[in-house]
């Protein structure tokens, strides 16, 4: 495929972000916001409609079902789903707190699966979701069970970007935090995501110790103090030790 091929596919698919992230638009509105002639936007939107992943309604295109189509028929091929779906149930029912699954894609950590216990805050957190590694709690204990290189090298491609006060943005100590959590097992943010929001995550391996995912448990500050965080950091290592021994059976 040649460049101008290419550069038509991420014309496309700036356009797929934008209606993702923001919302449909006329498409004079949406070939401003991504910037890009209108004809060029028409066409790539034309043919987003014909292959059923846009659609136009009062004349604003918006994006259709279908990505949420692909994306859950990917997310039932991965083994790591297929072995954590018992477990992220019990999980919730055990702490009473929002349970999600993590697996690190593309430099980012990505929800695959949420379930909410008994006492659950709206996170407003949904499978597909991505955010930073370093910023939350099962992207650090993912991070922790990375090569060094390979950490350094995430770094230096997106850097440590800040979302709240509490957000590690110097790389030394994340570097201390990730030799903390490879000793004791499990990971902790502390409102650096969300502000008076804690996050304990546990990583998942398999059989070559290779990291596959990370099982997080979140809730308010308020009720998560350090005997709690002890408890719900047992529910989260034991959930990952029984996923890891499913893997071998998915």
């Amino acid at each position: 495929m040649g460049r101008t091929s290419n550069r038509s596919v991420e014309r496309a698919f700036a356009l797929v972000d934008e209606l993702a992230e923001n919302g449909g638009g006329r498409v004079s509105e949406l070939a401003e916001r991504v910037d890009m002639p209108v004809s060029t936007a028409h066409d790539h939107l034309q043919t987003l409609v014909e292959t059923g992943y846009v659609r136009m309604e009062d004349k604003e295109y918006q994006t259709t079902t279908r990505f949420l189509e692909v994306g859950h028929r990917q997310r039932h091929r991965l083994e790591v789903f297929k072995a954590v779906r018992d477990e992220l149930e019990t999980v919730a029912e055990e702490t009473g707190e929002h349970a999600t699954l993590f697996v690190e894609e593309a430099d980012q950590a990505v929800i695959l699966a949420v379930q909410e216990g008994s006492d659950a805050v709206n996170l407003f957190a949904y499978p597909g979701a991505r955010m930073p590694l370093h910023a939350v709690a099962p992207g650090k204990a993912m991070l922790a069970s990375m090569p060094t290189d390979r950490v350094e090298e995430i770094i230096d491609r997106h850097g440590l970007v800040e979302l709240t006060s509490r957000t590690i943005t110097n790389p030394d100590v994340l570097f201390d935090q990730l030799e903390e959590i490879r000793g004791q097992g499990y990971a902790v943010d502390e409102g650096e995501r969300i502000a008076g929001m804690v996050c304990i995550a546990a990583p998942i391996f398999d059989k070559n110790d290779r990291v596959r995912g990370a099982i997080c448990v979140c809730g308010p500050q308020s009720r998560i103090d350090e005997t709690r965080r002890d408890e719900i950091a047992d529910v989260v290592q034991r959930a990952a030790n029984v996923t890891q021994v499913n893997l071998d059976y998915v």
